[in-house]
């Protein structure tokens, strides 16, 4: 049986849509950070640019709570009320977290938490200055963490409650990428959805 001309034309023409409809996906723009399930919080992810290595000769946590407490006039960074509340009376609520350096500058990581609960409310990232603690970054949240990315960021995560949410079960997250550049962090993509409960 013979086959015609137009027929393998035809056939050669379906060959090369279909390759060129399975290239497509290839070629198109950067979607960015992709989110598939409810953000909880993880362990550090580490890259040339962001070490969790500890750094020896950071603060002690008590050095660094003081810090928070009773910061110098002028610091461009002010811890919020709420976390100044939390660290003036519960000495507990508050915790060491990842190490990183960036760019060469070595930083540490605090947790504050709610009293009497482990729900982490506030992360702050304390730098050095002619040797004493310096805030570069402080953020608060519900759930949060704050963890060292990929490429000299720090990714902050948090729970977000719908209207109808119990408050074991938040429905909705948001996630917000840090980058450190010209010596403070700078807050970058914010990927979030909203509580539906």
């Amino acid at each position: 049986m013979r086959v015609p001309f137009a027929a393998w034309v035809a056939l050669a023409g379906l060959a090369a849509v279909a390759l060129l409809l399975a290239l497509v996906p290839l070629t198109g723009p950067d979607r960015g950070l992709r989110i598939e399930a409810a953000v909880t919080p993880s362990s550090p992810v580490t890259s040339p640019e962001a070490s969790s290595q500890p750094q020896a000769g950071l603060f002690t946590l008590n050095r660094i709570r003081e810090h928070l407490l009773d910061q110098p006039p002028g610091e461009e960074v002010r811890v919020d009320a709420r976390t100044s509340e939390v660290l003036l009376y519960c000495s507990e609520c508050i915790r060491l977290s990842a190490s990183l350096e960036i760019s060469g500058e070595p930083f540490q990581i605090a947790l504050i938490s709610e009293p009497g609960s482990d729900s982490v409310i506030s992360a702050a990232v304390v730098g050095r200055r002619s040797g004493e603690p310096v805030l570069r970054l402080i953020v608060s949240g519900h759930e949060l963490s704050l963890t060292p990315g990929r490429g000299g960021t720090l990714v902050a995560q948090e729970s977000q409650y719908g209207p109808a949410d119990q408050a074991c079960c938040p429905s909705g997250w948001s996630v917000q990428v840090y980058r450190y550049r010209n010596g403070r962090f700078e807050a970058g993509q914010q990927i979030s959805q909203a509580g539906t409960g």
